[in-house]
């Protein structure tokens, strides 16, 4: 195949953005010295809106899998962002609470997801972006009935 044809597909220029936009987060949250990495903000804002959300519902949720799931919780567990528990019900299950640490970190790193956010939505007029917002939404919704 054409490497233009490739560089072209939406699938490619789909994950192509995510990979800069990731790597351009992670340069700027290390350049303010926050601390934490694009995927521990993530799976940290997940357990700061859903206060004791099970290890599963995290991966879910993240779209990430266990194994990294686990290994993030621990380095969140470590820095004192978070607090496992385990659940009243099911012995098996930790339910995962966001510390009063943990929220300061997200409060830090609250000006740079803006500004990273300013960026992107510097390159279009704010009608493209709407409409960009709500197409990647809609092919969103029908792959996911394919799984």
């Amino acid at each position: 195949m054409d490497k233009n044809n490739e560089e072209n597909r939406l699938g490619y220029t789909i994950g192509k953005t995510n990979w800069y936009l990731k790597t351009l987060l992670n340069k700027l949250l290390k350049e303010e010295e926050c601390g934490i990495t694009n995927e521990q903000w993530l799976v940290l804002k997940v357990v700061e809106a859903n206060p004791g959300v099970s290890q599963t519902q995290i991966a879910e949720k993240s779209q990430k899998d266990k194994t990294n799931i686990t290994r993030i919780l621990d380095l969140l567990e470590k820095n004192v962002c978070i607090e496992r528990r385990r659940d009243d019900k099911d012995r098996r299950i930790y339910r995962i609470h966001i510390t009063d640490q943990g929220k300061k970190v997200l409060e830090s790193v609250s000006p740079v997801t803006l500004k990273t956010e300013s960026i992107c939505k510097s390159a279009l007029p704010p009608e493209k972006i709407t409409e960009l917002i709500e197409s990647l939404n809609t092919i969103c919704e029908r792959v996911k009935r394919e799984l």
